[in-house]
């Protein structure tokens, strides 16, 4: 396995943080229909997690998020 280069963390941060965005923001649709700053910041904290999960671990994180989406 090759060791990713900045170029390649920074895509996968990105991604992450977008996906964390997502999940984070379709939840609070979802769960909460008066979502105030607490939940907000909920959603930025599991977006940085996410990203920082998809940059650390790349693709096994993503195979780990196809899987649980799956069942």
């Amino acid at each position: 396995m090759a060791i990713p280069d900045k170029s390649e963390k920074i895509v996968r941060f990105g991604c992450g943080f977008i996906f964390g965005l997502l999940v984070g923001g379709i939840n609070t649709v979802y769960f909460l229909h008066d979502a105030g700053y607490g939940t907000a910041a909920i959603v930025l904290v599991l977006a940085v997690i996410s990203a920082f999960l998809s940059m650390r671990c790349g693709s096994v994180f993503w195979r780990w998020i196809a899987k649980w989406i799956s069942f």
